[in-house]
């Protein structure tokens, strides 16, 4: 694209693509960005990548806005960002900086393209299977709950990793899917349902935690990759064909962890017992199903 390329100007300049484009934005925590300014930076990046993958896309680009009181408060940041962008291999193709900011503050935006079919959450249906695609190869970081399977892995893995989403919704095997955000496993599932006007069913003893990590937490964590995957049961097959055998990558877990319902509400189901935590009469985000007629 020639100079005008460059960063300097006052927009990116991009090359077009087909198909359609995808775009999120993230503000970090401040309470995040002071305790740990390279991991917000690194977060910005990560999560936004995970929000295009979620939609079945892939990441062409992303800008930030860091306001900063100094370049020393900044730098931190901008070191964790670089690092995320160029491990996932995303450009950082502009933003803004303060660095006379009263107050800190991070925003990160990416842009995505999908050749394939769109995941939105509201393609759930009752009867399809819920699975969880998670990278299980990770540490605990107390007391945030973040499942950190991404600062010490591979490049490879990362990438290799994010571009799964899309494939599945390229090959028609997954048609809706929601990333796992700070709502956790559990929380995530009530907004997956309300976008899909249905209701869910978790079996708790279907979902095995990594080595020495309490179930209370895996269900409340929110992990650098893990999707919730609506999956219709004639494609769990396809599923298990696409996603990489436990032999070759070890460190992926996709397990089927409960069913979708024509009953609202998400429901906790474990040793006989079940326990509804959302019945489905109270908005949790408001984004719910698109209504018929």
């Amino acid at each position: 694209l020639g100079p005008a390329a460059l960063l300097g100007d006052d927009a990116a300049l991009l090359p077009a693509c087909s198909g359609r484009l995808l775009l999120a934005s993230e503000g970090m925590d401040p309470g995040l960005l002071a305790k740990d300014p390279w991991f917000a930076g690194w977060c910005g990046v990560l999560v936004n990548l995970s929000d295009i993958a979620a939609m079945g896309g892939r990441p062409l680009a992303l800008v930030n806005s860091l306001w900063c009181r100094g370049a020393d408060r900044a730098e931190p940041v901008l070191a964790g960002l670089q690092a995320a962008a160029a491990r996932f291999d995303v450009p950082v193709v502009g933003g803004h900086t303060n660095l006379n900011s009263p107050y800190d503050a991070l925003a990160v935006a990416v842009l995505g393209s999908a050749a394939g079919a769109v995941l939105s959450a509201r393609f759930a249906r009752p009867g399809d299977r819920c699975f969880l695609l998670v990278n299980g190869a990770g540490r605990m970081r107390h007391p945030d709950r973040f499942w950190d399977a991404a600062t010490q892995a591979a490049p490879e893995l990362l990438r290799r990793q994010l571009a799964l989403p899309a494939q599945l919704a390229e090959g028609g095997v997954v048609h809706a899917a929601k990333d796992i955000s700070m709502g956790g496993l559990v929380g995530t599932a009530v907004m997956f349902c309300e976008s899909a006007g249905c209701g869910l069913t978790l079996e708790l003893e279907a979902i095995t935690p990594p080595a020495g990590v309490a179930l209370d937490d895996w269900l409340a964590c929110f992990p650098s990759f893990g999707f919730l995957l609506a999956v219709a049961p004639q494609q769990e097959p396809a599923l298990r064909a696409a996603v990489p055998a436990e032999g070759s990558e070890p460190a992926l877990i996709c397990q089927p962890i409960g069913r979708f319902t024509a009953e609202a509400g998400v429901r906790l189901r474990a040793g006989g017992g079940e326990e509804t935590v959302w019945s489905g009469a109270e908005a949790l985000t408001g984004f719910g199903p698109v209504p018929s007629g």
